[in-house]
């Protein structure tokens, strides 16, 4: 399986180039909000998921000094062909490389004096997690398009509210087109797939504390559109679970949204999960799973082959 192609290395860490799991709450609040989850920075409990919300004042021309506040909001404006027009970006802006060499504006802390000095005609945001910015930059007479997708359909109508703000409304369909049709593809291929054989999946988010998704996230949507049944599908959003509770669930494949297989393989509580029994733990790089932007469509993909081979 080829990782730089798929994300996923079953047994060793992949390469260097991606973030390592941070250890503190500090940088649990800075994974978060890179991967733009919609979620408070502190508090476990707090972790719920929120509708999708979107304002923008729509330009009188196409935008040509853009300003994104978040790695997925960069990602979407390079599909739609903006990467030029892009004048600021976050330090957790990392995709594309292009994105790499644009002149930031600050990390989980917007800089608004940053944002104001680049001029632009068009910020885009996100709307929970960004609004005491995105207020201070509405007063100081700036235009903010803002979205907070939270599930699959929210992420396709995030990519269609950023491609109208930005005169790239048919180039937005038509990417929207394209992703949902390659959901459909999947969909289909696992359809006939009875219950009974279908992989029963945990995903860890976070180790300490052991969190996870939910239902009405994205990954949850990502989990069953590719043929598994989320162990903790019942409960809603981000929950903080027990190890207990894993264990009793007896999932037979573990995804892992960080490098820490090994750490997961050496837990000798869980030495009865199926999962480690048969070595189905999968590091999976955290950009296809928990940011919400197109390549979650690749994440799709992914958990669907890694799926199939479980069953």
């Amino acid at each position: 399986m080829e990782c730089a192609r798929t994300g996923v290395a079953p047994a060793t860490p992949a390469a260097a180039s991606t973030p390592t799991r941070p250890a503190t709450p500090a940088a649990l609040a800075l994974l978060l909000l890179t991967c733009l989850m919609a979620a408070a920075v502190l508090a476990p409990a707090s972790f719920a998921a929120s509708a999708l919300a979107a304002e923008a004042t729509s330009p009188s021309e196409t935008p040509q000094r853009i300003v994104s506040l978040a790695p997925s909001n960069t990602e979407i404006l390079f599909n739609l062909g903006l990467g030029p027009s892009i004048v600021g970006v976050t330090t957790a802006c990392d995709y594309p490389a292009e994105a790499s060499s644009i002149d930031k504006i600050g990390d989980y802390n917007i800089n608004v004096e940053a944002v104001v000095a680049k001029q632009p005609d068009l910020v885009v945001a996100v709307s929970d997690l960004q609004a005491q910015v995105i207020d201070k930059l509405r007063e100081l007479g700036l235009n903010v398009v803002a979205v907070n997708p939270t599930t699959i359909p929210e992420v396709f109508d995030a990519i269609q509210t950023i491609g109208d703000a930005t005169g790239r409304s048919a180039a937005a369909r038509e990417l929207v087109a394209e992703l949902e049709a390659r959901m459909a593809a999947v969909k289909e291929r696992v359809a006939a797939t009875p219950e009974s054989a279908r992989p029963r999946v945990f995903v860890e988010i976070w180790n300490d504390p052991l969190m996870t998704a939910g239902h009405g996230t994205f990954v949850d949507d990502l989990v069953r559109a590719a043929g598994g049944i989320n162990i903790f599908g019942s409960v809603s959003g981000w929950p903080q679970v027990s190890h207990e509770s894993v264990i009793t669930a007896r999932p037979n494949v573990v995804i892992l949204t960080s490098y820490n297989r090994d750490e997961v393989m050496a837990r000798s509580h869980w030495r009865t999960v199926p999962a480690l029994v048969t070595g189905q733990v999968y590091e999976v790089l955290p950009d296809l799973l928990v940011r919400p932007g197109p390549r979650l469509i690749d994440g799709l993909e992914l958990l669907a082959q890694l799926f199939s081979e479980a069953r």
